[in-house]
């Protein structure tokens, strides 16, 4: 497990060298999976163009030197088909950069990762997605940045509870465990709880707030998060183990 405002403290590193930070992830708002790390390249690129890359690319999440490794040179992610940095990334892109690198896509199983477990499972499944290009129909995605979510008012049935301020990620499949949630601006003597995905009703984009299925008087007998082990994984697995569970509606 690793909180989000963990891994923007991670580094990204090619097989020639560093590329940049983690400054951001993308997630599905469905799956509730991580799809894309947002690297910030200032550093290495002149213009600083928006460089994304999955978790399909992944070798190694190295906790001590906080480091996210991938399988690809600093020359094939320069080369990597570029982006509008204001323009949310769309299914059309997610194609081109799938053939670019040569992964399957995840988009046509059933699962959070097609028909695999883990995403590295994609690697070099192009051959046998082109035979699927004209046979499947291609749905939307629903990427959102972690980092704009973080903030989003919790609303749990109409009464605001507290607002999101990390979420915690299973580094095996890179789905979102739980929502990290501060009540303290909220409530006097409020605290910060841990809120499960599947207890989300839905997310309204335009007000910034997210609706959950749970009464606020559920949420705040919630057991408190502490503050300073949200970069211990090891607790992190612990909270993930132990969430509210209450039938989505």
């Amino acid at each position: 497990m690793i909180a989000f405002n963990t891994l923007t403290k991670f580094g990204i590193h090619a097989t020639d060298g560093d590329i940049g930070q983690c400054k951001d992830v993308l997630f599905d708002d469905q799956d509730f999976v991580i799809r894309y790390f947002v690297a910030d390249t200032h550093k290495w690129l002149p213009l600083g163009r928006k460089v994304v890359l999955s978790p399909i690319s992944l070798t190694e999440v190295n906790d001590t030197e906080e480091k996210l490794y991938v399988s690809m040179t600093k020359d094939a992610l320069k080369e990597s088909p570029s982006i509008d940095d204001h323009k949310p990334l769309s299914r059309e892109y997610e194609e081109i950069l799938f053939k670019y690198f040569g992964y399957g896509y995840y988009w046509t199983g059933p699962g959070a990762w097609g028909d695999f477990s883990h995403p590295t499972e994609l690697v070099d499944q192009q051959s046998m997605q082109d035979d699927m290009d004209n046979l499947e129909s291609k749905p939307e995605n629903h990427l959102r940045s972690c980092d704009e979510v973080n903030g989003y008012d919790i609303s749990a049935q109409g009464e605001d509870t507290g607002h999101v301020c990390d979420f915690v990620i299973d580094k095996r499949n890179w789905a979102i465990q739980l929502f990290i949630i501060d009540t303290r601006n909220w409530l006097p003597g409020g605290k910060k709880i841990a809120l499960a995905p599947a207890l989300i009703k839905d997310i309204d984009w335009s007000t910034h707030k997210i609706h959950v299925n749970v009464s606020h008087d559920d949420l705040m007998a919630l057991p408190e998060v502490d503050d300073d082990r949200l970069d211990d994984a090891d607790y992190l697995a612990s909270l993930a183990s132990k969430p509210l569970m209450t039938d989505r509606k």
